[in-house]
């Protein structure tokens, strides 16, 4: 056993300091700090004989041993004094030499023996994993056939790896499947030998390999090696789509259509757009119309107009609670078109003092408009003919659809009967209007006036109703759409319950249209019925009379017609002006 400069110099600091603390505590607590130390010894000293009789850890048998000559050596230096302490101090540093070198031995030897067991154990284990191997090599059966892996997790998954391969001779390094509401999406990792616009143009050969029925509609992955691939089972628009009221706080906030093939919702910016909705007759085009049309005046800051010249408005008139006013007559239409172009002369005025290039309701003081014209090809047959010929309603309104979008004013325009003639004098719409919605139509023809002459735009192939096709700034692939059924109960509930907080413009900043009437007191009659109180410009603009045929008018229809303080004239209660009536000698 060799002794170290280490264990030395250990050996003589251990003894000092246990000697010095002995000191202390002999001085600060006298014979009781000896007794102690003493039978502290003793009891370390019996534990270290028990510890190597027993062989119990060499780590306990040498710390007691360091223990018990430590204690002793401090009970002699604080009972026996100088001497005897300088000479403990001598026998202590001795042992405590002795002690590490020992110890120090024994852990050397405890650590290479458990060295050398952990050897045997890997070898074993190595053995062992080498005799399983081999037994393995001796008992599998040989392959059949060698090839890639083209099992999947799920059927669709190993469809799409078997008919890739066979069409294209690569395997696809990943394929992932999962289930949709109405089919399931598989999204391809491809690999080199293969790029997504080769498997996008040869695709009608890999859905007739995985034989089944439905429909795939492919996108772009995030990946540039990655094709999505959507299978729809069936026909998901088959199902009516309940009407789904839409909270808006404002007239940029998109409408609710309805739904996607994949039962998505689908919006529909119309903010700064004009909006054409198409379609023939029983196929859900007024439906679409009247669930935009709520929406929209369901906004604080919206405001709507009609226009329908067929006889009595029968798509209007139900709307009329949420209507500022409803154009029914060729002069009323022409009415309504000069007041549009006037209100966007003073729109015009308010953005340039202010600097801005688009109307703002909050900002700029006025609500935005919609314009909800039913069937357009009558405004031109009835507007532009006869003492219109000139001055054409068709012209005025396709001037205005050039120019007024920016100061929030719209057209949303329904028709039967798209022609060249209809949309002043263009062979589609897309001049005009940005938004284009079709149901089905049965003449074929009429689709180029919508959606021009693009592959895939095919409202005639459209088989029930409520199913439209949309093309806008966002939706450019041509596909098919469900609209929300809006019941009649639903609709008038609606109008209802919009049409009771409408606000309406106030007197003297209000449209005023033309109103029927067989002689001057009935124009005058007829327009205070409908608008209520009026100043007399505004009588003036409804009769189309002079100041002096209204105010005639006006006399004679008194007490019928009085004036107010506010310096209106409205029409005075039945009761009232028959009581003031019998009152008169």
């Amino acid at each position: 056993m060799k002794i170290t400069r280490t264990d030395i110099a250990a050996a003589v600091a251990l003894p000092s300091l246990v000697s010095g603390a002995a000191l202390l505590a002999d001085w600060q607590y006298g014979q009781h700090a000896t007794a102690v130390e003493t039978i502290t010894a003793i009891a370390a000293g019996k534990l270290a004989a028990v510890s190597f009789a027993r062989k119990w850890s060499p780590s306990l048998s040498w710390g007691a041993g360091a223990a018990a000559a430590a204690f002793t050596q401090a009970a002699i230096t604080g009972a026996a004094g100088g001497g005897p302490a300088f000479y403990s101090w001598l026998v202590s540093v001795a042992l405590a030499a002795a002690a590490r070198g020992a110890y120090r031995h024994h852990t050397r030897h405890d650590d290479l023996k458990v060295e050398q067991e952990s050897v045997k154990l890997q070898t074993a284990l190595i053995r062992q994993q080498m005799a399983a191997h081999q037994l393995a090599v001796r008992t599998a059966p040989e392959p059949v056939q060698s090839g890639p892996n083209l099992t999947g997790r799920t059927v669709e998954e190993t469809k799409l790896r078997t008919v890739v391969h066979e069409l294209f001779t690569a395997e696809l390094p990943g394929c992932t499947v999962e289930r949709t509401k109405t089919g399931w999406t598989a999204v391809l990792d491809l690999p080199v030998n293969l790029d997504r616009d080769r498997l996008r143009a040869a695709w009608p050969k890999v859905a007739s390999g995985m034989g089944v029925a439905g429909e795939f509609v492919l996108d772009d992955g995030a990946l540039t090696n990655q094709l999505i691939a959507r299978f729809i089972d069936g026909d998901p628009l088959s199902a009516v789509v309940p009407y789904q009221w839409a909270s808006a706080t404002r007239f940029t906030d998109p409408v609710l259509l309805g739904v996607d093939r994949f039962l998505n919702p689908v919006w529909l910016d119309m903010a700064y757009n004009h909006t054409l909705v198409a379609g023939s007759s029983k196929f859900g085009k007024s439906t679409l119309v009247r669930s935009i049309a709520v929406q929209l005046a369901d906004r604080p800051d919206t405001i709507l107009y009609g226009m329908d010249l067929k006889p009595g408005a029968p798509e209007l008139t139900p709307m009329a609670p949420i209507l500022q006013d409803v154009a029914e007559t060729p002069e009323q239409a022409h009415a309504l078109l000069d007041w549009l172009k006037a209100e966007l002369g003073e729109r015009g005025e308010i953005l340039a003092s202010a600097g801005d290039q688009e109307w703002d309701p909050e900002k700029h003081g006025r609500p935005a408009i919609w314009v909800i014209e039913d069937e357009l090809a009558e405004l031109v047959r009835q507007g532009d003919v006869g003492q219109w010929k000139k001055d054409p309603a068709s012209k005025k309104q396709e001037s205005l659809l050039a120019l007024m979008r920016f100061a929030g004013m719209h057209f949303l325009s329904a028709t039967q009967q798209p022609s060249r003639k209809v949309f002043g004098g263009t062979t589609d719409a897309r001049g005009n209007y940005a938004n284009r919605l079709s149901t089905r139509m049965n003449d074929a023809d009429h689709r180029r006036f919508i959606f021009g002459n693009t592959p895939g735009w095919e409202p005639g192939k459209l088989d029930q109703p409520g199913k439209f096709l949309l093309q806008s700034p966002v939706h450019q692939q041509p596909a098919p759409y469900k609209g929300m059924w809006l019941t009649g109960d639903e609709f008038r509930a609606e109008v209802a319950r919009i049409g009771a907080t409408t606000v309406r413009a106030p007197v003297g900043k209000r449209l005023i249209l033309p109103v029927p009437g067989a002689s001057n007191q009935e124009k005058v009659r007829n327009a205070l019925t409908k608008y209520g109180n009026a100043t007399r410009r505004e009588l003036e603009q409804a009769t189309g009379l002079e100041e002096r045929q209204v105010l005639k008018a006006i006399e004679g229809l008194k007490p019928e017609v009085e004036r107010t303080d506010a310096g209106t004239w409205r029409l005075v209660p039945s009761e009232a002006w028959e009581a003031q009536a019998v009152s008169v000698p």
